[in-house]
């Protein structure tokens, strides 16, 4: 008996962890947002307080808006926020134009 009840909990243990990888989050995550806001910021060698200051917002910012993953690997690849926003902007109102439309009126 002790032995189908620890096989038992080692299938259930395997199933949930296959469950868990599966799933990924679509939100990006706080490390994400974190190096999105050094980014963003534009930290090289040194953080002075006021740097500090503008990567606490911007990651907080990110956590909290709908930014997407391809938003944060633009900025953090390209090291360029503007173009990438715009981007993000376009892509958000693409969609949003396609959730207006199959909205019944």
């Amino acid at each position: 008996m002790p032995a189908l009840r620890t096989l038992v909990r080692a299938v259930v243990g395997f199933t949930l962890l296959g469950v868990a990888a599966g799933c990924q989050r679509k939100a990006p995550g706080p490390e994400e947002c974190a190096r999105f806001a050094e980014a963003v910021v534009g930290v090289h060698r040194y953080i002075t307080p006021v740097m500090a200051e503008q990567i606490e917002a911007q990651t907080r910012e990110c956590l909290t808006q709908p930014y997407d993953r391809e938003l944060l690997d633009c900025v953090v690849l390209t090291r360029q926020a503007r173009p990438c926003l715009v981007a993000f902007r376009a892509r958000q109102a693409k969609a949003n134009a396609g959730i207006d439309q199959e909205l019944p009126q």
